[in-house]
């Protein structure tokens, strides 16, 4: 059996794991940040220099975008609290 996420939060962490040097949880995301503020503190968590790593920046700002933001993306269609 797979991974059941509680929230998109936790969703979007699960999906991006492969930053796992992050320590990042759910809570960690709060209501007041954008998707790039997300994608900023992801990639600088793990040690990388989001202005550097624009390409890596670009692809986490797209899923956090579609997992929190995207009326349409995978968040809302995964029935999932935010």
């Amino acid at each position: 059996m797979g991974h059941r996420p509680n929230s998109r939060r936790e969703a979007l962490l699960y999906e991006l794991s492969d930053y796992s040097g992050t320590g990042l949880t759910a809570d960690d995301l709060t209501a007041d940040m954008d998707a790039g503020e997300i994608a900023e503190m992801i990639l600088r968590r793990e040690g990388l220099d989001p202005i550097m790593d624009r390409k890596q920046l670009e692809r986490v700002t797209r899923v956090v975008r579609d997992w929190l933001f995207d009326p349409r993306g995978r968040g809302a269609k995964s029935g999932l609290p935010d």
